[in-house]
């Protein structure tokens, strides 16, 4: 199906429900600041998921090339102490308006040609296929949450064999004084 993107009409409330999914409200308000003048500009914001999750948070708003750079990122930084903290503040200030941006090109670029002649943009399937290109990744938390257990798992397992496999690391905590030593 062919689609048209028109550069002046703005985006629907239903169409951003739609899009968005859950939290809609929440990003509906953040969304109408970008958007206050005639021009789409960045403003300022604050995204905990995006701060704290990082990777994740992009998976769970399907930005992932955005997940892409965020990890290509905390590969190549992550093993520093300071940058790792200026990437989750640069991740939380810029999450909104980095996901505003994909929702403003999604919703227009499934516009189907009807809107082009000004009949109205919230009919059913419009919405029903913005609801499947937008929304989240509901299975996102669980595999974060398994990948967590299971790094920590593999940590674990690590620093239990350098502990046995390597005897000076044993010297450096010695096992307290007890009655039965």
């Amino acid at each position: 199906m062919e689609s048209y993107v028109p550069s002046a009409s703005p985006l629907t409330s239903e169409e951003l429900t739609a899009y968005v999914g859950p939290r809609a409200e929440r990003y509906r308000s953040r969304f109408e600041r970008f958007t206050r003048t005639a021009t789409t500009r960045f403003a300022l914001s604050w995204n905990n998921g995006a701060a704290f999750a990082g990777l994740w948070w992009y998976l769970y708003r399907k930005m992932y090339g955005w997940a892409l750079v965020d990890f290509v990122l905390s590969v190549v930084f992550g093993w520093t102490l300071f940058v790792p903290i200026l990437w989750g503040v640069a991740r939380a200030v810029t999450a909104d308006y980095l996901y505003f941006l994909q929702a403003d090109r999604k919703i227009r670029e499934a516009r189907p040609i009807s809107s082009a002649e000004g009949l109205p943009t919230a009919n059913a399937g419009h919405l029903a296929r913005l609801a499947v290109e937008g929304g989240v990744h509901a299975w996102i938390p669980w595999v974060a949450i398994g990948a967590t257990v299971l790094v920590l798992a593999l940590a674990a397992l690590f620093f239990g064999m350098a502990w046995n496999a390597i005897p000076p690391l044993r010297e450096l905590w010695p096992a307290p004084p007890g009655r039965w030593t």
